[in-house]
């Protein structure tokens, strides 16, 4: 009986802790986060590779067009500096030397254009022109040069006339001075072509003509003033054999005391007395050598006279009026 009560009160006492006991809530549901869902990588786009640029094809090597002149001075002084300038204005390509620079031999200036592409050698100046009839592998044309041996020349040459023609210099001469009626002039040996011009310009223009030949500059300044009473004017040359800076001062002096008027060829000797200048044209120069040039390299050597004559003139006085003009 006693274990039946006691099982009995057991079982009501775990039905009475079971009514009167508080429920527990249970816990909120614990939010656990999504796991990211990766998004599929799309795969990268095919690669296309781009073909390779065709390597640009090196530029073939243009030869520059060849200088047909070379161009050889006797030194650096205006009168043959402004020459070359006016030569280089009408040339596109060319080759310039210079004697003056000691960093080259004539002989290796004249080996080196040898080496080149000229056709034609310009000789400017009375040096130049000497080495180039030695040296010289090509044909020479030389200007500004009064007084040159043609006959030892190694290599063809033609000249081009270092003074304007005499005939419109006597023409000038007498615009300027109408009482010019008689005019001396002076010369060296060898110039009988030049004298025989002379004689002509002055006979065209109405002048007479006093003309001596002399043998040093002495002998220029001992005839010179003995024609002096009996002339207008004198006629300078630039024949420096028979010509000498210091007999120029004695003929100026001498001139001026007997009101004879002197024309020179440079305009530069106007300051020491002269009356009047007659010279020749840079540009007339140039473009006539070219054109001797041009000849010759066309095969026409044999048709070009020794000189060929200028065509423009430059004419100055003291009093400063000054004139171009053209044969």
């Amino acid at each position: 009986m006693l274990l039946a009560f006691c099982l009995s009160f057991l079982a009501s006492g775990c039905a009475w802790m079971q009514k009167t006991a508080e429920p527990v809530p249970e816990p909120p549901p614990v939010s656990v986060p999504d796991e990211p869902v990766e998004e599929p990588v799309p795969p990268p786009p095919p690669v296309i590779a781009e073909p390779e640029p065709e390597p640009e094809p090196e530029p073939i090597p243009v030869e520059p067009e060849p200088g047909r002149i070379a161009i050889v001075l006797s030194n650096r002084s205006p009168a043959y500096e402004k020459v070359a300038i006016e030569l280089g204005r009408r040339l596109e390509r060319h080759l310039l030397y210079n004697l003056a620079d000691k960093s080259l031999s004539p002989r290796e200036v004249f080996s080196g254009i040898a080496d080149s592409d000229a056709k034609v050698v310009i000789a400017i100046g009375l040096e130049a022109a000497e080495e180039a009839m030695s040296l010289s592998p090509l044909p020479v044309v030389f200007c500004q040069v009064f007084n040159i041996d043609l006959g030892s020349s190694a290599a063809p040459v033609r000249g081009i006339a270092s003074i304007p023609p005499l005939s419109p210099q006597v023409r000038a001469w007498k615009q300027l001075n109408p009482n010019l009626d008689s005019i001396g002039a002076i010369l060296g040996e060898g110039h009988d072509a030049l004298i025989a011009e002379a004689r002509a310009a002055a006979a065209e223009n109405g002048v007479a003509l006093h003309l001596r030949v002399a043998t040093s500059d002495r002998e220029t300044l001992y005839l010179f003033n003995r024609m002096a009473p009996d002339i207008d004017g004198f006629w300078l040359f630039p024949d420096n054999r028979v010509l000498s800076v210091a007999i120029l001062k004695e003929m100026l002096s001498y001139a001026s005391r007997h009101q004879v008027e002197i024309a020179v060829f440079n305009p530069a000797l106007l300051e020491l007395g002269a009356g009047l200048s007659v010279s020749s044209v840079d540009s007339d120069i140039a473009v006539t050598a070219l054109e001797v040039a041009d000849r010759i390299i066309d095969g026409e050597l044999d048709a070009i006279p020794v000189r060929t004559l200028l065509h423009q003139i430059d004419v100055r006085s003291a009093s400063g009026t000054a004139a171009k003009g053209t044969q």
